[in-house]
């Protein structure tokens, strides 16, 4: 029998105050509030140092932080700790961390105020014996013992009798010395493991009395393990990772996973489970939000891991982890399945939560950052397969409540649960299973509603979702909404009841239990009208909770409830749309709404005095653990993936309108004609002494450089308006701005360039080519072509840029044209071919800003226009020179102007919380 002893506590000491922590549990020290030892510095990251034990020894791994970790005043990606040893974060002055490693004591994995210990640590394991963790970038927010221990309610302020929120085992408040709790089990030989007869170490913790030490009991012949006597060890927590973070990309863990290569991948582990959506896992989850192999279950002389190998991730009690040692009746959630950790396995959650489920909220108030209050305590309890409709004049709290609920703005107090999950606490496991459908249409209308879903699989789906699981998934939703049969047809040509469920569709292609509609029946006549209340009735007839913001009285009664919401934000009735006229008095709709706006508060009053009877719910008391995370970023796929669909389909849209496609397809070879109208022979050559039109080659540029830039502003400028809210709802939902932004730029830079070679081709063959010679390309009559073709095609890419900064300045497409005609008027002006800007103050200022300005310049320093055009009839503008240096300035200025605009729209469209 081989036995070793347990990890060292490590104990951590800054500015007077002490606290210690047991191995398996990630130490965040930073500034955030949610840091295990959280340091209030400027100095300091928010996530600044990670404290790892990892391969027999305590790490200090500096987390990408900007001003860095210092031991001995050299910065430090990783320190190796030793008991005593100080090192200082944020400066070579800054606060300063001591670190004592002793005996294990208290609770694995929980931080606790205790003693600091003068005694030295045990042998600590080996290298190869402790599992590795993934590196957390935002701070864990470590367990806190509930007031009152397991014996109080778990109804929490509940109905009687109704079932409440599940939550994971506690440990109950008890002595010092009482006995901690038992590690979970390490995993169930999975079958392939049993298949080749190779079972799994098996792990003992021996001598009760003393400090837990791991028992490594080799497998007798038969492959079971000699019996041993268990004991009780602490369990080590979950590591805390960013859902952005599935990579492994901090210098630190870099430095880390070099120092401890591991023999064989996880999957290849003896004893390991693999998890995921393929049919040959261990443990499948059928959904479509898991990837093919999701996660591993690894056996470790720690406990059981869970380790993620998903795009979307993997949430051990609502909080995503890259590796976590799993605990008895822990929820993994994967995708939008539920499971419990019991017996080393893992099994659906069959809790009361995961039986009744099911939408809860609980006394919410939201007040704004002005005082006002737009919703006061508001409770409604929707369950699956319910449709509830929340109706109100304007101005009551409606849309605010619906974007409450799913999640997009935190409630001042009060909570919000769906299958027994708070969904402000735990919501990045929750993101996937709420739908929400704006008012607007969230299709384009250009596509088939075919190919609309299409792309919105490539865009949600896993990226290891095959054409053919996708195409599947798409025409499971089109026959579940009843578009089979409109699937080719182009979501223009169908109804506003059709679109709407479009519009539902894209939202159903990841499954969603809990769906929110706002306003779905605006705009629609009563037939339209009945059809999507009609749909509606269906989904939630399928097991799902539907709720629906609407100003529609028509058809109520297809809903199971109704909320009544009175102006600021208050119930004024709550219950079965049968039931409402005994309730307010009336049936008659308007005067229900005449009376309710006149006086909010008696109807607030009356509806509590009504329900007083019904024992209405204790008021919700906050607990710390439910306290709101993060919204943070939604899980993105590769963005090189999401570069290829977004450009694909703007291809496809640009193609599809083909109004539009014709108008920008004539408008090169419209503009170059116009350049032909120029009177005169000699083009770009040396005029001659006599020459009627001595200015030829200034004009010819003044009206080719201003088409440039018309081209490339009316390539772009009502793109972004003209699919802001199906932008937005993408990008909820994992689309990344950066690459929806580099996609579109591709894609009409394309376009512009392709135009740009048009225009050009039409002025060189039509007047002539340039003679003097190019600056760079040589001095050919090629090279010289080559060149103008260059700042023609530059000017119409930035000006194309400038079209999207101005088309994400704008609310709505009306307000275009004015803004085009100022933009193209501004460039033809301010270019400097047709009025003098040189010298000029503040219009040669103003100019700089304008892409045909260095257009022309470029241009006319290729052509040498100061050399073609007598003094007499042209401004001496220092940027025209005919000389490499001159030219590219010229050209950096289209670039710089170009890089700019393109950061105003990345700001401009940025994922807002």
């Amino acid at each position: 029998m081989v036995t070793r002893p347990a990890p060292p506590i490590l104990t951590i000491r800054h500015d007077g105050s002490q606290r210690s922590f047991a191995a398996g549990h990630e130490v965040v020290v930073g500034r955030d509030v949610q840091a295990d030892v959280r340091i209030g510095d400027p100095r300091i990251s928010r996530a600044h140092l990670i404290l790892r034990f990892d391969q027999g020894r305590w790490l200090a791994i500096d987390n990408g932080s900007l001003n860095g970790t210092y031991l001995n005043g050299y910065r430090m990606p990783v320190v190796d700790i030793h008991d005593g040893q100080s090192i200082h974060i944020g400066n070579p002055q800054g606060p300063r961390l001591t670190f004592a490693i002793g005996p294990q004591q208290g609770h694995a994995g929980h931080p606790q105020r205790i003693r600091p210990s003068h005694d030295s640590g045990p042998p600590t394991l080996p290298w190869s014996a402790v599992a590795e963790q993934t590196n957390p970038t935002h701070p864990p927010r470590p367990p806190q013992p509930r007031p009152g221990g397991p014996g109080r309610s778990p109804a929490r302020g509940g109905p009687q009798g109704a079932p409440s929120r599940p939550e994971p085992p506690r440990r109950p408040a008890g002595p010092p010395n009482a006995p901690p709790r038992q590690p979970a089990p390490p995993p169930r030989v999975p079958p392939s493991a049993a298949r080749r007869g190779t079972p799994p170490e098996q792990l003992t913790v021996i001598d009760p009395g003393s400090p837990a030490r791991l028992q490594v009991t080799p497998p007798v012949a038969d492959g079971i393990a000699a019996p041993s006597q268990p004991s009780p060890t602490p369990p080590a927590e979950f590591t805390v990772i960013d859902a952005k973070t599935a990579d492994v990309s901090n210098l630190a863990t870099r430095f880390v996973k070099l120092l401890s290569p591991r023999a064989s991948s996880a999957a290849g582990t003896t004893g390991a489970m693999t998890i995921g959506r393929a049919a040959e896992n261990d443990i499948v989850v059928s959904d479509v939000l898991a990837s093919r192999q999701h996660a591993t279950l690894v056996p470790t002389q720690l406990g059981t891991e869970i380790r993620d190998n998903s795009v979307n991730g993997t949430f051990v009690n609502g909080t995503r982890v890259g590796s976590a040692i799993l605990s008895e009746d822990d929820i993994v959630t994967i995708g939008n399945v539920d499971l419990v950790f019991r017996d080393g396995t893992l099994t659906e959650h069959g809790g009361a939560a995961a039986r009744t489920g099911g939408l809860e909220v609980r006394d919410v108030k939201y007040v704004v950052d002005n005082g006002k209050q737009l919703l006061d305590d508001i409770s409604l309890t929707a369950r699956p397969g319910t449709l509830t409709a929340v109706i109100g004049g304007s101005g009551a709290g409606k849309s605010t409540l619906a974007r409450l609920i799913a999640g997009y703005t935190t409630p001042t107090s009060g909570a919000v649960t769906f299958e027994g999950h708070n969904i402000h606490a735990e919501y990045a496991s929750l993101r996937s299973r709420i739908g929400i459908v704006p008012q607007d249409d969230v299709v384009h209308r250009q596509l088939t509603v075919n190919q609309a879903l299409g792309y919105a699989a490539e865009l949600r789906l896993p990226p290891d979702t095959s054409k053919a699981d996708r195409a599947k998934v798409v025409a499971q939703v089109l026959e579940e909404l009843d578009l089979t049969k409109h699937a080719d047809t182009r979501v223009e040509k169908l109804s506003g009841g059709q679109r709407k469920r479009a519009s539902v569709a894209l939202e159903l292609l990841t499954g969603p239990s809990l769906l929110i509609l706002d306003e779905p029946t605006s705009g629609l006549d009563p037939a339209l009208d009945l059809q999507v209340m009609t749909m509606l009735r269906q989904l939630a007839d399928a097991g799902r909770v539907v709720l629906v913001v609407t100003h529609s009285l028509s058809y109520l009664d297809v809903c199971d409830q109704v909320m009544l919401m009175a102006p600021g934000g208050k119930t004024a009735y709550c219950g079965a749309p049968d039931q409402i006229g005994g309730a307010m008095g009336t049936t008659n709709w308007a005067k229900i709404f005449t009376q309710v706006g006149a006086d909010p508060d008696e109807a607030n009053r009356r509806f509590l005095e009504q329900n007083e009877a019904q024992k209405r719910p204790q008021k919700y008391l906050p607990d710390k653990t439910d306290e709101p995370s993060s919204l943070g970023e939604p899980v993105h796929t590769s963005v090189r993936r999401q570069i290829s669909t977004i450009a694909r389909r703007q291809v496809r849209l640009v193609i599809a309108d083909r109004a539009y496609f014709v108008f920008l397809a004539l408008l090169p070879f419209i503009l170059g004609s116009l350049s032909l109208t120029v009177p005169g022979s000699n083009g770009f050559h040396l005029p001659a002494p006599n020459a009627g039109t001595p200015d030829e080659a200034a004009q010819i540029l003044a009206l080719l450089m201003p088409a440039a830039a018309f081209m490339g502003t009316a390539l772009t400028i009502r793109d972004l308006v003209g699919e802001r809210a199906i932008f937005q709802r993408e990008q909820a939902v994992g689309l990344s701005t950066t690459a929806y932004l580099l996609a579109k730029t591709a894609v009409f830079c394309g376009f512009a360039i392709l135009q740009s070679a048009i225009v050009t081709a039409i002025v060189v063959i039509g007047k002539s080519a340039p003679t003097r010679g190019a600056v760079l390309f040589g001095h050919s009559t090629v090279g010289a072509t080559a060149e103008l073709f260059a700042t023609v095609a530059a000017t119409c890419v930035a000006s194309a840029i400038l079209g999207l900064a101005i088309s994400s300045l704008v609310r709505s497409s009306e307000q275009i044209m004015p803004l085009f005609v100022v933009t193209v008027m501004a460039q033809l002006v301010l270019c400097g071919g047709m009025v003098p800007v040189t010298g000029r103050l503040g219009l040669n200022q103003l100019s700089w800003a304008m892409p045909a300005r260095w257009g022309y310049a470029a241009a006319a320093s290729t052509v040498d226009l100061r050399h073609l055009v007598p003094d007499s009839l042209l401004s001496q503008d220092r940027f025209w020179q005919h000389t490499p240096k001159i030219w590219l300035l010229d050209m950096g200025m289209l670039a710089a102007l170009s890089i700019f605009y393109a950061g105003f729209v990345r700001w401009k469209i940025r994922l807002r919380r």
